[in-house]
């Protein structure tokens, strides 16, 4: 197979293809520390590249078939790498994990010193819940790689909150005690948050969930979550979640609940005006809105501003939106679902 390209290879004009090669046919490259230099007139990297542009067309049975071929090939020990490399990332696009694990496994057997197949396998025990197996090979990739230090961070943070929710709190303060942030994390005030109430200190849980809104306010909704089911949301606490979270629709929403249970009708039209002053909106609230205004009498405002919504409304959705992909989905989680970015799902209403 590969004397066959070699011949053609050498009767054609050579293109200006190394970085499209690089990219491509060597999948997460850079994250590979013993890859030499990329030989572009390689023909086991022009098969590469072609198995890879048919996994993402989701042609996995040809490419599989490729990538297969190639391991019967007598190849170099970096050819043999990223070929045994692609068959896992191809294995689990195609949703054969047990043969993705094996090439993984396989993968740190014959070079244990690779990051890589480390990170990959962890991501394969997370994806089926398996996080404390997630956690150990995550360790073993940051110490051969640093840029794996985020997510595993995120993934020990997310054991804990599954141990908080399981009530192995011991276990959790465990893991939160020993987490080294190189910088602010949302899901750490949010977890050390749920810790807190989860153990009494209430005092303590409120004030981690507000350090964690002020960190990032367009993700106050799980904070706001946490403090509604583990303590009393008064009137003070609501205005300070409005005032830190920046005027977020989920905490917009509970105060203008509060205010309604209440008949307290003045405020929450005054926190709404606020909102949409703001330049926002949020199909929830609009409702709300036009049901104070029907109620007071302003039935002359209620047809103005259904009008003016009318007139620039194409679609009500309230969505969150990867800010690192553009995938959108109808519920919030720290990692998006799509790229596994942690904490760039944003609240992203479409108008």
């Amino acid at each position: 197979m590969i004397e066959r390209l070699k011949s053609l290879f050498s009767k054609e004009k050579k293109f200006s293809v190394e970085s499209y090669l690089k990219k491509l046919s060597i999948d997460r490259q850079d994250l590979i520390k013993e890859i030499s230099t990329i030989d572009v007139d390689s023909p086991v990297n022009a098969y590469l590249t072609l198995a890879i542009l048919l996994r993402e067309k989701g042609e996995y049975y040809k490419s599989l078939k490729i990538l297969e071929k190639l391991r019967k090939e007598k190849l170099s020990e970096d050819e043999k790498k990223l070929v045994v490399l692609n068959l896992a990332l191809v294995y689990r696009a195609a949703g054969f994990i047990d043969r993705a694990e094996e090439a993984l496994k396989e993968g740190i057997e014959l070079y244990p010193g690779e990051s890589f197949f480390y990170y990959e396998l962890a991501q394969l025990k997370k994806a089926s819940g398996k996080l404390e197996e997630a956690v150990e090979f995550l360790e073993k990739a940051v110490k051969l790689k640093e840029e794996f230090r985020d997510d595993l961070i995120h993934t020990k943070l997310y054991l804990a909150n599954r141990y908080i929710d399981s009530g192995r709190t011991d276990r959790a303060f465990r893991i939160v005690r020993k987490v080294e942030l190189q910088f602010p994390v949302p899901l750490y005030y949010y977890v050390l948050s749920k810790l807190f109430y989860a153990v009494g200190e209430l005092e303590k849980g409120y004030k981690s969930a507000l350090k964690g809104i002020k960190l990032s306010p367009g993700k106050a909704a799980p904070f706001i979550e946490v403090v509604e089911k583990f303590d009393t949301l008064n009137e003070d606490k609501l205005i300070q979640l409005v005032e830190e979270s920046e005027l977020s629709p989920a905490a917009v929403g509970k105060a203008v609940g509060f205010w309604m249970e209440k008949r307290e009708s003045a405020k929450a039209l005054s926190l709404l005006k606020d909102f949409w002053g703001s330049g926002r909106f949020d199909p929830e609230l609009f409702e709300i809105y036009i049901k104070i205004l029907w109620e007071t009498g302003k039935r002359k405002r209620v047809a103005e501003e259904i009008l003016s919504l009318l007139s620039r409304l194409r679609e009500k959705r309230k969505l969150y939106k990867c800010e690192s992909c553009g995938f959108r989905t109808n519920t919030f989680d720290w990692i998006c679902p799509k790229c596994r970015s942690w904490e760039t799902l944003e609240i992203e209403c479409e108008v």
